[in-house]
């Protein structure tokens, strides 16, 4: 079982939508073998994802409607094969706060290969439906890229 966590700020907007893309495309395999979730840095606890997120998702065939908000966890993020970050402060702020975690955190922007400034995956909050429609674009082409290194 192949277990994978996506970490941004406040959860609530990157990480619920990744979240609920790469369980979409593993249920579009066929595959049952993923445990999915995601986490935030900032301690939003128990919120719903962003309007647009859920909209954003939506098109694309994903629910995260029923996704709440939460901080990382330590014993989940122990039990993850992979951590994907959003941008390098949440890498940085999880292998900060749980070093013994560092070899399984990752820019989702940039694994497997080299990080580079083009590596993170910008915060869409307050920004317009397209600000979100752009961000949710690029998540996708992420996870569709290492989809088969998965």
């Amino acid at each position: 079982m192949l277990n994978v966590i996506f970490v941004c700020t406040g959860n609530i907007c990157r990480s619920p939508m990744a979240e609920g893309f790469l369980r979409h495309k593993w249920q579009e395999m066929g595959r049952q073998d993923l445990n999915v979730s995601s986490m935030g840095t900032h301690g939003l606890d128990s919120s719903p994802p962003e309007q647009y997120a859920q909209a954003v998702c939506e098109e694309h065939g994903c629910d995260i409607s029923s996704h709440r908000s939460r901080s990382l966890v330590g014993d989940e993020l122990q039990k993850a094969d992979l951590i994907f970050c959003m941008e390098s402060v949440h890498k940085k702020f999880v292998q900060t706060f749980f070093p013994w975690y560092r070899q399984k955190v990752f820019l989702l922007g940039a694994w497997p290969g080299k990080e580079t400034r083009k590596s993170s995956i910008a915060d869409p909050m307050g920004g317009s439906y397209e600000d979100f429609q752009r961000i949710f674009t690029m998540i996708r082409n992420h996870i569709e890229r290492i989809l088969p290194q998965l």
